[in-house]
């Protein structure tokens, strides 16, 4: 390397050291600390006769006994003195200000200026909120829908008499005895109440006994159905849907009829009693002596009924087993006595392994839990072998031998009292897993006395 070069390159090295002592020595610093470098200090060579000058300086009485310098003192360079500003003033570097006095310096912007601007900008952000929400939900028109937010197809073709039809069901909250509009080609549905799930059948035919070849199926009735949500947010989770075995409408009836304390040989419930028996099943303590009343009865005086689950979103087995398995031991806490054996453990874990181990249940395929006149609970769930496309609706116009397709058997319970727990996390007690579902069955319910016994039967089929 050549002397020249060499020298240019401690030149440049001199002039970045300079530099920073420069922008080290112009900081704010706390009173404690030492004072800052002055710039004479850089003006001449760290050597013993400098040291000797600075102390004859301090001391004037002193005689100095320096020798002459080696070096000869290094004079300021004007132009280098203009680098180093103009290169302070390209790249100014922040300095850290606990008390935030040089805090808006490099911007130029005050404290008060900063809050202003960002009031400014949380007031615009909820202003456009509120201008949407008014602009969606009330300026601009919406599509005609009928109650419960299901959307008829063809609604152009339906007449006003089967609209109003359709309107006086969903307002009535029940389907046991008021008609609905008929929307497939043979089967009458009431909305589900969510666009994720398409119209529940009014009538469902589920096998009478075991799945086998020649497979005879009964006719069950749609009482009420409601929508299960989770968390403040009110995320919808599943459709539940109760349906009663035709057949077993007119012991239902009885039921309903000896819960009000009524001569024997009344066949129908006045307005006053029906009021009566609404409040009574919609309390906590009545609505548990009625369901369980309801659940403890065999054979002839026991009521077939069923709980059909459509998702409304994707899910899985494990998390709707989960869900039931800690509603259940919940609802154990109102008769112990029932529930406080070995056996009942055994059944919980056979309970858990009827829905253990399989894959997820899709959105919009249907769930059913059937429950016999002695307690025995059956479980059906989707088929993975049939795909959604080639899935037989009764709401799209399938006919009664195609109920139960799509469906497979999941296992069976015979111990009565799971499914009378897992019926009483629906219907009983002060916490239900959906309120709107309970209203619409005790509203279904209520509307069952209200024609004469043996009459309901002949009017749903």
């Amino acid at each position: 390397m050549s002397s020249a070069l060499r020298c240019h390159q401690l030149q440049r090295q001199i002039l970045s050291c300079e530099r920073r002592l420069l922008l080290h020595s112009s900081r704010p610093r706390c009173p404690a600390h030492r004072p800052p470098i002055t710039l004479s200090r850089l003006q001449y060579p760290r050597h013993a006769s400098h040291k000797s000058q600075i102390s004859t300086k301090n001391n004037p009485n002193q005689k100095s006994k320096s020798t002459p310098s080696k070096y000869p003192p290094i004079k300021p360079d004007p132009h280098k003195i203009w680098l180093r500003e103009q290169a302070h003033l390209a790249n100014p570097r922040p300095t850290f200000d606990p008390k935030g006095k040089y805090k808006f310096k490099l911007t130029g912007e005050t404290l008060y200026q900063k809050q202003r601007r960002v009031d400014k900008q949380v007031a615009t952000a909820l202003f456009l909120f509120v201008g949407i929400i008014v602009v969606t939900q009330i300026w601009l028109p919406r599509n005609p829908k009928f109650p419960g937010g299901y959307k008829l197809d063809n609604d152009s073709g339906i007449s006003d008499k089967d609209r109003k039809k359709f309107e006086d069901a969903v307002k009535g909250g029940n389907v046991v005895i008021k008609e609905a509009t008929n929307v497939g080609e043979t089967v009458e549905t009431v909305p589900s109440g969510t666009k994720s799930v398409s119209p529940l059948p009014k009538q469902i035919y589920l096998p009478a006994g075991p799945l086998g070849g020649n497979q005879v199926l009964e006719e069950y009735t749609l009482i009420g159905h409601g929508i299960r949500t989770v968390s403040f947010l009110g995320m919808q989770v599943y459709v539940m849907a109760f349906y009663v075995a035709t057949s077993s409408l007119p012991t239902l009836q009885q039921h309903l009829l000896h819960t009000l304390d009524i001569p024997s040989t009344a066949t129908t419930a006045t307005l006053p009693e029906r009021e009566a028996l609404k409040a009574k099943l919609l309390s906590d303590e009545g609505s548990v002596e009625f369901f369980s009343g309801l659940l403890d009865t065999r054979e002839s005086n026991g009521v077939k009924t069923a709980i059909r689950i459509v998702p409304t979103r994707s899910t899985d087995y494990p998390h709707l087993r989960d869900g039931w398995v800690r509603s259940i031991q919940g609802k154990t806490t109102l008769h112990p006595e029932l529930y406080d054996d070995d056996a009942f453990i055994d059944s919980i874990g056979r309970f858990k392994a009827m829905f253990g181990g399989r894959k997820a249940v899709p959105k919009g395929r249907a769930l059913i839990l059937l429950r016999d006149e002695n307690g025995t609970l059956s479980a059906y769930g989707p088929d993975e072998a049939v795909k959604d496309k080639e899935l037989k609706l009764l709401s799209k116009g399938a006919k009664k031998k195609d109920s139960m397709h799509g469906l497979k058997m999941l296992g069976v319970m015979d111990d009565p009292r799971i499914a009378r727990a897992l019926w009483l996390c629906y219907f009983g007690g002060k916490k239900v897993s959906s309120e709107d579902a309970r209203i619409s069955v005790v509203n279904g319910l209520v509307e069952v006395v209200s024609r004469p016994v043996g009459s309901t039967e002949g009017k749903v089929v």
